[in-house]
């Protein structure tokens, strides 16, 4: 057994019976309902600011979360220690902080009988990852190094990379009891080409794995993609100004529409009377080429886990099929004030998977004689009227289906309940982004682009 992984068995042995204390504790202390939330992690880390390691540690952590109800008010309380005396302060101050916040008859806990103990997602845990060391990590880091700056007019601002391997149990007074580990190795690195006085636009990339085996593969082919991306922004041109058809890289597709969609699909906004979708389940609510689903059990993505922030079980959802909504994301409380039922997604969603179309992504570049194809977006989204504005980033001119090259940052506006309806074409091609989702390519009607 590897060090790490016996620090995690030990650590996780000691927070278990610190929660189960706890909850009997608060108990004792007259509380009607109480929630321990408890992790630890290890994780080494290595960073590279321009060509340089800054920082090569190793850090252990511990966290516990504590959430009380008396008479329908609610505490909390927050402590990096398992220690008894800290614990039984916590709860405390959570009962304290109780009694002076206002009343909420909604507030409630899961049961046992609604939240099972759940199997541990295998995947999730690799001993592998957990025997990594920071030599394993630096030459791991030294490869990814020499792909980001093959090319000497790539210029690396910081690179970091980490293993991180943790547990987590979630506890309640009604006798849920939720417990996983997780290892995952990551990176993340952000850079620009300079040739000469020709500067690209800044940009960045990176993602998480639960395994190390294959790992320095799709870190390389990352890093051979970006610096392609990269080089080929030098020298940008003008866009041309126009308003009607643009297509959104995966990127753009998630940092656009997504926000949008989850908003008015989220319980808190369903409850605060926020969401414009708050009666529309069942109804099409947006182009009928989107398909839009959570899969927390899928291996592919670094959010996958068994259950849900309040400790009920997790399961795969559609949530958009065909343009209609298929239901609101609810936890235990949301669902309660909206007399609905939770679709266990406390914290979530998880790993949100939008189906690919039917679309060739070749064709789709020639969606209109003049097309710009966006790639990031840095700007303002109201996500209660729908109006966007703000700069395309990383992004392309397209003539006649012919690449002409990156623009100069140009502004696009628009509205996205008009958009989110006038999707003409969706992608067979999709992209995993930061190995937490899968998003497809998209054109898109009705936005205005303004050429600098």
């Amino acid at each position: 057994m590897s060090e790490t992984k016996n620090t995690i068995n030990e650590l996780s042995k000691k927070l278990d019976e610190a929660a189960k204390a706890t909850l009997d504790y608060s108990k004792s202390q007259s509380a009607d309902r109480t929630k321990v939330s408890a992790s630890c992690t290890v994780e080494k880390r290595l960073v590279v600011e321009n060509k340089e390691f800054t920082l090569a540690n190793t850090l252990e952590s511990q966290k516990i979360g504590l959430l009380v109800h008396k008479d329908q008010r609610k505490g909390s309380a927050a402590l990096n220690n398992a220690q008894e005396p800290s614990l039984q302060r916590a709860v405390t101050d959570a009962l304290s902080l109780a009694r002076f916040s206002v009343p909420d008859p909604f507030l409630i806990m899961p049961a046992a009988t609604e939240a099972p103990s759940t199997k541990p997602l295998s995947f999730m845990w690799n001993d592998r990852t957990s025997e990594i060391s920071l030599k394993d990590l630096q030459e791991f880091t030294q490869a990814m190094l020499a792909h980001l700056t093959k090319d000497k007019r790539v210029a690396i601002d910081r690179l970091e990379v980490s293993t991180s391997c943790m547990w987590h149990g979630l506890y309640n007074s009604l006798g849920v009891r939720q417990t996983e580990t997780q290892s995952a190795v990551s990176w993340s690195f952000m850079g620009m080409a300079v040739d000469g006085n020709d500067v690209s636009g800044f940009d960045y990339d990176g993602r998480s794995a639960y395994s190390w085996d294959g790992s320095l593969d799709l870190a390389l082919k990352q890093c051979a993609e970006f610096t392609e991306k990269v080089v080929r922004n030098l020298r940008p041109i003008k866009a041309p100004t126009y308003k009607g058809l643009v297509l959104l890289t995966p990127r753009a597709v998630e940092e656009i529409l997504l926000g949008t969609m989850l908003y008015h699909m989220a319980g808190s906004s369903v409850m605060d009377g926020k969401s414009q979708w708050h009666e529309k389940i069942g109804s099409q609510v947006v182009s009928n080429m989107i398909h839009l689903s959570d899969d927390p059990h899928n291996e592919r993505f670094s959010g996958a886990t068994a259950f849900d922030g309040d400790g009920l079980p997790t399961a795969k959802r559609t949530l958009i099929e065909n343009g209609v909504l298929m239901t609101h994301l609810h936890d235990c409380y949301t669902a309660n004030r909206c007399k609905s039922k939770s679709t266990a997604t406390s914290g979530g969603p998880f790993a949100l998977m939008c189906k690919p179309g039917k679309d060739n992504l070749t064709a789709m570049m020639n969606a209109r004689p003049e097309l710009l194809v966006v790639d990031r977006f840095s700007g303002n989204i109201d996500p209660i009227k729908g109006d966007f504005s703000g700069v395309a980033k990383s992004s392309r001119y397209f003539k006649n289906g012919k690449d002409i090259g990156a623009v100069a940052e140009t502004m696009i506006a628009g509205n996205l309940f008009e958009v989110l309806n006038k999707v003409q074409a969706v992608s067979t091609v999709t992209e995993d982004l930061s190995g937490s989702m899968q998003m497809p390519w998209m054109v898109v009607d009705g936005v205005s682009v303004t050429g600098n």
